[in-house]
Formats: C-alpha cells, structure tokens, sequence
C-alpha cells in the first residue's frame, strides 16, 4: 500500500484531501508541523509528500531544504507543494528546491487525484507545473460551480466537506477571537491564510474576500485595521453556519 505524507495545519484541507484520496487504497499519514513530518520519515519511507509552505514554526520551505540537505531522509520521493502563496518568486525557489509539482488552492479533486496518481506511477514526469485558476463563476450558481470545480461534480463530496468546515469554524471563531485579544498578526495572518482558500472552495466568495484581507493587513502589520477585519470575517463565517445550519445536523 503506498504512503502519503500531508502536511499541512488547515483542518479543512486535511479533510479535503481525505475525501479526495479516501478510494485510492493509500496509507495517509497527515501532519501539521515539519517536525512531525520529518519524524514520519525517519520512521519509514513515504512515496509522496504534500505540504504547504505556511505552517506553524518551521514553514515547508525549511521542509525542502532540510531534504536538499539530506536526500537520504526521503531518497527519490517526489514533493507536492500545496498551497495558496505561489506567487512568481516563490515558485522559482521552489523550482530551486527540487520540488517536483506545484498545486494551487484551491484545487479540484480530479486535479489532487491526477497529481497523487503521477507521483504514485514512479514514471517520468513533465517540468513542474502549477495549476490553473478557474474562470469565475457567474453569481446565481456560484455553489454549482464549485461543485464542478473542486469536487468533479459530486455534490455528495461537497456536502461532507461543507458539514466539516462548518463545524470546523467554530473552533475558528475561538481561535480567531484570542488572537485578536492576545494581538496575535502571526495567528491572524495565518488564519486568513487558511481560510480563504476553505471559503472559495465553498463558493463562498465574500468571505473569501474578507479572509484575503485579513492575511494582507496581518502581514502589514497594521493591528487595529486586522482586528476590525477579523470582526467582519467572524461574522461572514457566523452567517455560513446560519445559512448551512441543516448541514450542521
């Protein structure tokens, strides 16, 4: 049975990518630190490796130089970096790093189920390549049109994972709320982080938006200015769970 190695500190997305591998007979051990992912190496060899960049402590670029600088850790294991900062320059350090594909959040599960597919083949594979951004979707079917997108149309997944983020935001909320009394950027960076890729795969775009802005204004350090975003965020994710709330059951 082959071995896959997630890391990645969403919750969602380890739920996501769950879903999406569940029929694939595959071993998925998933992490949400680089500690964590290394001590599951050191244990036995994994055939593919997922992670994103920004994780809590040391992020995935630390991951790939650390197999850079030890190829015996992971010796021919192919690296999927997942995640939603691929901008140009980071892409080139990734190229620099060996990585063999890149996949932008957020992304479909035929797109996921191909790429772990390839890297499971152990064939030859084409140069590194990054997903490409779907077209927008038109306002009045913004949820069929991620059902599409992200889910091959399979309304059943979608439902599973909208149930599980929905209950998934609670705990956010929580979380949300202490680092914006503890002034916490990094903690409120990261959440925007994640959660605007959650909230577009959800077709929710406002949302979306909001996270967006949060990450931006987090990494701008601009305190008073985050704290205000968080509070309209909390409350587009408040109003998720009280437009789904037959899916919470």
């Amino acid at each position: 049975m082959p071995r896959i190695l997630l890391i990645e500190d969403d919750t969602s997305i380890q739920r996501f990518v769950e879903f999406a591998l569940e029929d694939m007979g595959a071993e998925l051990l998933i992490t949400d630190t680089v500690k964590q992912g290394l001590q599951y190496l050191e244990e036995a060899p994994v055939d593919l490796i997922l992670t994103d960049l920004m994780l809590p402590g040391e992020s995935g670029i630390t991951l790939l130089e650390r197999l850079r600088e030890s190829p015996d850790i992971a010796p021919q294991t192919k690296v999927v970096v997942f995640s939603a900062g691929l901008t140009a320059s980071v892409k080139t350090q990734l190229e620099s790093l060996g990585v063999w594909r890149m996949l932008s959040k957020p992304i479909s599960v035929m797109d996921l189920l191909h790429c772990v597919e390839e890297g499971l083949s152990r064939q030859s594979s084409p140069p590194v390549a990054t997903t490409q951004d779907a077209p927008p979707a038109p306002d009045h079917d913004r949820e069929r049109h991620a059902i599409e997108t992200h889910f091959n149309g399979d309304t059943q997944l979608f439902l599973m994972y909208r149930q599980a983020c929905l209950t998934q935001f609670s705990i956010d909320i929580e979380a949300g709320n202490l680092a914006s009394q503890n002034q916490d950027l990094p903690a409120l960076r990261r959440m925007g982080h994640s959660l605007k890729t959650v909230l577009l795969t959800l077709a929710e775009d406002q949302g979306a938006q909001l996270a967006k802005a949060l990450e931006q204004l987090a990494e701008q350090e601009d305190l008073p200015s985050a704290q205000q975003q968080w509070g309209m965020l909390r409350c587009a994710l408040q109003d998720a769970q009280q437009r789904h709330r037959p899916s919470l059951g």
